[in-house]
């Protein structure tokens, strides 16, 4: 639906002489060439782990969503720096072809981030940031046409343009940093240490915890590996029954595999 939209545009531009027009033309070839990646990529994040990935597909789907993103910023940057040429050199642009086009753009959109709002992942979500961008800027081109049809303020076109790419910007920012700390390993943000290690000194014979560490395979399944501390008396089957108590509590935080090593409180740690 964007790839054949995105047809339609470039004939659009041309007949209407409107460099909005093209530029979103532009934008909707890269969108759609991600939207073909991510599709693709959120099929093999569900794939279960194997020999090759023993933690599974499940960062597919993020770096999809750090493409996407990149992406996504290039264009916007090129849509301000498109629009800051025109502010300098308004040209003339038909108005009545540009608000055809424009209600056709916001319906085809509109009816894609519909299709998307419910998504969580950070693939989806970034997704839906490329077809909201759009969606935005056919509401700009078609209240910038309706002007344009009583006052030939050609400018307005370029004002909104460079509005909407910063408020869009916004939000994939936050998206794409969000998928590159994941890359880089960062402990997640939506686990605490203190209170999860204050959760796990709850249970009964555990001295202490220590050598905390964890990353994120997505942006809601956590991998954590920690240090138990129990007594020296303690039997294996105790520490078996530990793991399992220790494993119900993390994968109530969402920490879908975790390693676990128990240390007599003799012993001398190791990380």
């Amino acid at each position: 639906m964007n790839a054949g939209f995105c047809v339609v545009e470039f004939i659009g531009g041309y007949l209407t002489n409107s460099v909005a027009i093209y530029s979103d033309a532009l934008h909707d070839l890269g969108d759609s060439i991600a939207l073909l990646f991510s599709f693709f990529a959120e099929k093999l994040a569900k794939k279960e782990a194997d020999q090759k990935f023993t933690f599974g597909y499940r960062r597919f789907s993020i770096l999809s969503a750090l493409i996407n993103g990149l992406i996504l910023l290039t264009g916007s940057f090129y849509v301000i720096y498109e629009a800051i040429q025109r502010i300098n050199a308004p040209q003339e642009v038909k108005a009545e072809g540009m608000i055809l086009i424009a209600l056709l753009g916001i319906a085809v959109n509109l009816l894609a981030v519909l299709r998307l709002k419910n998504g969580k992942s950070s693939n989806v979500k970034m997704v839906m940031y490329h077809l909201l961008e759009d969606l935005l800027g056919w509401i700009a081109v078609l209240v910038v046409s309706i002007v344009l049809m009583f006052k030939p303020w050609f400018v307005l076109d370029s004002i909104l343009s460079i509005l909407i790419s910063l408020v869009i910007l916004r939000g994939v920012y936050k998206n794409t940093l969000k998928s590159l700390l994941i890359f880089l390993q960062k402990f997640p943000d939506e686990l605490e240490v203190v209170k999860l290690k204050d959760e796990i000194l709850k249970i009964h014979e555990i001295k202490d915890v220590h050598a905390i560490k964890g990353w994120a395979m997505d942006d809601s399944n956590f991998y954590l590996r920690l240090h138990v501390v129990v007594s020296d008396q303690t039997t294996m089957e105790k520490v078996d029954f530990l793991k399992s108590k220790i494993k119900e509590l993390l994968k109530e935080q969402n920490v879908v595999t975790s390693t676990i090593e128990f240390e007599g409180e003799g012993a001398k740690d190791c990380d």
